[in-house]
């Protein structure tokens, strides 16, 4: 069987913002893990020091108040499914008219 990894493209300076307590930056980190990237992945995507992937998750766990990365994972689903419903609704009225 062959092993299809799952690729997300991720890029710094994103303007996409899950809360305004998080960091650009964080919010990107969010985003690709919440669409599945793995640790790894996001950090060779981002280029990212393993030791500041792992400040940063402690540091976003500390500032949503949560003490595991699948609360703080589904936070950001939740977060992500709203702005993209918003996205869909502005989308839908300005082709509406």
């Amino acid at each position: 069987m062959k092993h299809e990894s799952k690729v997300i493209s991720i890029q710094r300076g994103s303007a996409f913002q899950l809360d305004p307590i998080l960091s650009g930056e964080e919010a990107i980190i969010l985003r690709a893990l919440a669409g599945g990237l793995t640790d790894r992945q996001v950090c060779n995507q981002l280029r990212m020091n393993p030791d500041t992937y792992l400040r940063m998750m402690r540091d976003m766990r500390e500032k949503i108040g949560t003490s595991d990365n699948i609360s703080l994972i589904a936070w950001a689903k939740d977060r992500i499914q709203g702005v993209d419903q918003r996205i869909d609704t502005a989308h839908t009225r300005t082709r509406l008219g």
